[in-house]
C-alpha cells in the first residue's frame, strides 16, 4: 500500500499550509510593527502637545513666581487618561509645582532634565521648555502610561483568530480544487506502481485533461508504448540469442574443430572442452592459461607460429597457420589454427578468438602425394634415360650408313624415314621430360637478350624434316628490322618449333603452312597458320591443357600424346606472353597467335656472314668413349673412327681411370650411369689429376634435368649432352680438344 502521508496531495497541502500561514504571519508581524509604530507616535505626539500646552499656559505663572495658577495649570491634566504625573520646573532646573492623580503611580523627578521625548514599554515621558518671550523660564514635565503595546497585541490575536479561520476555508478549497490536478497524476502512480509489482497487460494511465498535465500523461503513455515495443523486440532478440546459442552448441558438439579465446589484456586463455579433448588432456593437465599451447607446440613451429600472430596483430593479415601439437600420448599430431582479433578504438587488439581443426590425415596425404609425385618424376626421367640409351646407338648406326655412299636410293629413303621417326622420338622423350619439369616447377628460364630471327632460324630447322615430308607450302613472312627481346631462345625455340610441327602434322599432305612474324607497339607477335583440320569452337581453349586431343588417335594417321601445345602455353606465359587458337571449325584451318614482350626498336646493326658450318678436326684426336651400353658405345667409336680420330672404348667406372692415364685422350665422352663408380666420380678423380687438366670431358647421359647439368659442372665436366647425341653439336666440343676455340 501507498503511504497517504507522503502523496502527492498531502505535499500540496503541506505547501499550501506552510506558505500560507509564513505569508500570513510575516503579513501579521508587519501589521503588528506598522500599528505599534503608527500608535506610538500617536502617543508621543499627544504628549508632546499636551506638555506645549500647560508650558504655555504656565509660562506667566512662573515669570511671576505664581504656585497656584501653576498648580492649577498642571491640574488640567486630570481630565488626560493615562496621564500619571507632571510637573513644572524654573529656569533654573527645581521644581516648582507638581500633579499626580490620586490612582496614578508615575514619579516626579526632582530637578529638570533636558528636553524630549522618550518612550520606554508602556511609558513615556516628554520635557519641554517654557518661554517667555522667546525666553527659557522653566520646564515642563509630563508622564504618560499608553498601554498601546497590549493593544496591539489584542489586534494581533483577532488578527490570528481570522487568518485560522480563512486558511481553514483555503485549504478546503484547495483540497477540492486539487483533485482536477492530482488525479491524473495519481493516476498515472498508480500504473507505474502496478508496472513495478509485476503487473501487465497493457496499462496506461487515464487522460482527463487536455492540459499540461494531459500533456504529461500523453507522455508517459507513448513512453509505456515505447517500452512494450522495446521489450517485445527485446524478448524477440533474446530468442533469436538463445536460438543462436543452441545452434552454435549444437555445432560445437557436433564439430571436430577445438576454440579457444585469448583476452589479451588479462593474458588469459580459454580453451573449449572439444579443444582438450582433441588432444586427449584435462583441465588439470591443461589449464586455461597462454603457456598451455607452447607447451605442446612442436619447437619447429614456434616461429611460423609466432610470426603469423604478430602479422596478424600488427598488420592484420588473416592468421591461419598449420602446426604441430603433442597430444597425452606423446604423439605429434598436425592442426590447422585460425584466428581473428578485435581491436579497440585506439587501435590496440584486445580479444582473439579461433579455431582448431586436425589436419594429420590430410597432411600424410598430400606426404603420400608428394612422394607419388616424386617417384613419377623419377620413374619419367628413367623411362627417358632408358629411352634414350637405345636411341643412341640407332643414330649412331644412321650417321654410319650416311656415311656410306655406296647404297643405293631404296636404302637412302628408308634411312631418310628412320632419322625423321628418330627425330620425332627424341622430341617426345625431351617433351615428356618437360611435362615433368614444369608440374614440378623444376624448369628454368636461361634469360638473355636475343634476336627473335635466330629463334625462327632455329624454329625452322626443328619443323623442317616434319614440313617437308609432307610436301606442305610454307611461307615465312618476317619483318626486315630484326625483332630483339629477352628470353631464353632454346625454349623459345622449342615452343615455336612444337606449333609448326603441329600445323605439318594435322594438315593432310600438299597443304599450306605460313608463319608470320611482326611488331606491334611493345610487343612481338609471331603467328602460325595452317589449311588443315581445323579446331571445334569448343576445343579452342582446351587444346593448349595436358593430353587434350581433339579427336581420337585411332581415327588420325598421325595421332600425339597432347603435350606439345600445353609445353607452348607454359613456355610463353614464362616468358610474359600469351598463346590463343583461332578456328573456323573442322577442315578450315587454324591459326595460333603467341604474343610476347619485346625490346624498344635499335637502329639496323650491320648483317655478317654467317658462320661456316664446323668441320671434323684433324685425324689423330684421341677420344675416350666410356658407356655401358656396349651398342651406344662401339657405335659412336666407329662414326669418331670414320672420321679419323682414334678410340679407345671402357664400359665401367673403375677402369675409366687407368684407361685415361695410359691413353692419354683429348677428348673423354664419359656416360654417368656407370657400374663401379659413377661419371661424376670418375670426372672428379679426373680432374684431380693435373694430366687431365686440360682434358675436354663431355657427359654423354640419358639423364637431362638441370639438376643433372649442375651436378656434371661441379663434378668437372666441360660440356653436359643427352643422348642419343648429335654429332652436329659434338662437332665444336671436339674441335676444343685441339685447343681451338670456340666458333673458330
Amino acid at each position: 500500500m501507498r503511504n497517504p502521508g507522503r502523496s502527492i496531495r498531502s505535499k500540496l497541502n503541506a505547501i499550501l499550509v506552510v506558505t500560507t500561514v509564513t505569508a500570513l504571519l510575516l503579513a501579521a508581524v508587519a501589521l503588528f510593527l506598522l500599528d505599534l509604530r503608527r500608535e506610538l507616535a500617536d502617543t508621543q505626539e499627544d504628549l508632546v502637545t499636551q506638555a506645549d500646552v500647560i508650558a504655555l499656559a504656565s509660562a506667566a505663572a512662573l515669570a511671576f513666581g505664581d504656585r497656584k495658577v501653576a498648580q492649577e495649570n498642571l491640574a488640567t491634566l486630570r481630565a488626560k487618561s493615562g496621564v500619571t504625573a507632571a510637573a513644572l520646573y524654573d529656569e533654573n532646573g527645581k521644581l516648582f509645582a507638581t500633579f499626580q492623580p490620586d490612582d496614578a503611580v508615575g514619579e516626579v523627578p526632582a530637578r529638570a532634565a533636558a528636553p524630549g521625548v522618550r518612550v520606554r514599554g508602556d511609558w513615556a515621558v516628554a520635557w519641554r521648555p517654557v518661554l517667555s518671550n522667546q525666553e527659557r523660564v522653566g520646564t515642563v514635565y509630563v508622564q504618560l502610561r499608553h498601554e498601546r503595546l497590549a493593544q496591539a497585541l489584542a489586534s494581533v490575536a483577532g488578527l490570528v483568530a481570522i487568518m485560522g479561520g480563512s486558511l481553514l476555508g483555503a485549504l478546503l478549497l484547495s483540497n477540492r480544487l486539487q483533485r482536477s490536478v492530482t488525479r491524473p497524476i495519481l493516476a498515472v502512480a498508480e500504473v507505474a506502481r502496478k508496472i513495478l509489482i509485476g503487473e501487465a497487460g497493457g496499462l496506461r494511465a487515464p487522460k482527463t485533461t487536455q492540459d499540461e498535465v494531459g500533456d504529461l500523461v500523453d507522455a508517459f503513455n507513448a513512453m509505456l508504448d515505447e517500452l512494450d515495443r522495446r521489450a517485445r523486440t527485446l524478448e524477440a532478440a533474446n530468442a533469436a540469442l538463445r536460438l543462436s546459442e543452441a545452434r552454435y552448441q549444437l555445432a560445437v558438439r557436433g564439430s571436430s574443430a577445438g576454440l579457444w579465446d585469448w583476452d589479451l589484456p588479462a593474458g588469459t586463455m580459454f580453451y573449449s572442452p572439444r579443444f582438450k579433448a582433441l588432444l586427449g588432456y584435462g583441465d588439470v593437465d591443461f589449464p586455461d592459461k597462454p603457456e598451455s599451447i607452447d607447451r605442446v607446440l612442436h619447437p619447429d613451429d614456434r616461429a611460423a607460429v609466432r610470426t603469423a600472430l604478430r602479422a596478424h596483430l600488427r598488420e592484420r593479415q588473416p592468421y591461419q597457420v598449420e602446426c604441430r601439437l603433442r597430444d597425452a600420448n606423446g604423439r605429434w599430431r598436425w592442426f590447422f589454427v585460425a584466428g581473428a582479433a578485435l581491436w579497440d578504438a585506439q587501435g590496440r587488439p584486445y580479444r582473439m578468438a579461433g579455431s582448431v581443426i586436425e589436419v594429420t590425415e590430410r597432411k600424410q596425404a598430400e606426404h603420400e602425394l608428394q612422394e607419388s609425385s616424386r617417384a613419377k618424376d623419377e620413374f619419367i626421367a628413367t623411362l627417358a634415360h632408358e629411352l634414350r640409351n637405345p636411341l643412341a646407338p640407332i643414330r649412331t648406326g644412321l650417321d654410319i650408313l650416311k656415311r656410306d655412299t655406296g647404297n643405293g636410293p631404296v636404302s637412302q629413303r628408308a634411312r631418310a624415314t628412320m632419322e625423321r621417326q628418330l627425330q620425332h622420338m627424341i622430341r617426345l622423350v625431351d617433351d615428356l621430360l618437360d611435362i615433368s619439369r614444369i608440374s614440378s616447377g623444376k624448369i628454368r628460364l636461361d634469360v638473355s637478350r636475343i634476336h627473335l630471327r635466330s629463334v625462327v632460324d632455329s624454329a625452322l630447322e626443328i619443323s623442317r624434316p616434319a614440313l617437308s615430308a609432307a610436301g606442305h607450302a610454307f611461307e615465312a613472312d618476317l619483318p626486315d628490322d630484326d625483332i630483339e627481346l629477352m628470353g631464353d631462345p632454346t625454349r623459345l625455340s622449342q615452343a615455336l618449333g612444337n606449333l609448326l610441327n603441329n600445323a605439318a602434322k594435322y594438315t593432310p599432305p600438299g597443304g599450306r603452312v605460313a608463319l608470320r612474324v611482326r611488331r606491334e607497339g611493345d610487343q612481338a607477335v609471331l603467328r602460325v597458320e595452317d589449311n588443315g583440320e581445323g579446331i571445334p569452337p569448343g576445343m579452342l581453349d582446351r587444346v593448349f591443357s595436358l593430353f587434350a586431343q581433339v579427336r581420337s588417335t585411332l581415327d588420325r594417321a598421325q595421332g600425339g600424346l597432347g603435350i606439345g601445345l600445353y609445353l607452348v602455353r607454359s613456355l610463353v606465359t614464362m616468358h610474359g606472353g600469351s598463346v590463343v587458337a583461332e578456328s573456323a571449325g573442322p577442315g578450315q584451318g587454324s591459326a595460333f597467335t603467341v604474343r610476347l614482350p619485346c625490346l624498344p626498336a635499335q637502329p639496323a646493326a650491320p648483317k655478317h656472314d654467317a658462320p661456316a658450318k664446323a668441320e671434323w678436326p684433324d685425324e689423330g684426336l684421341k677420344v675416350l668413349v666410356v658407356d655401358d651400353n656396349v651398342d651406344a658405345a662401339e657405335t659412336l667409336a666407329l662414326v669418331l673412327e670414320m672420321e679419323g680420330c682414334r678410340t679407345r672404348l671402357v664400359h665401367d667406372g673403375l677402369g675409366a681411370i687407368p684407361a685415361a692415364q695410359e691413353f692419354a685422350p683429348d677428348v673423354v665422352l664419359l656416360d654417368i650411369g656407370l657400374p663401379g663408380i659413377n661419371g661424376y666420380e670418375v670426372a672428379a678423380r679426373l680432374r684431380a689429376d693435373a694430366r687431365f687438366a686440360d682434358t675436354v670431358l663431355v657427359a654423354i647421359t640419358g639423364w637431362g634435368s638441370e639438376q643433372d647439368r649442375r651436378r656434371a659442372g661441379e663434378a668437372g665436366f666441360d660440356h653436359h649432352q643427352t643422348k642419343p647425341v648429335d654429332l652436329e653439336v659434338l662437332r665444336p666440343l671436339l674441335r676444343r680438344g685441339r685447343g681451338v676455340p670456340p666458333g673458330a
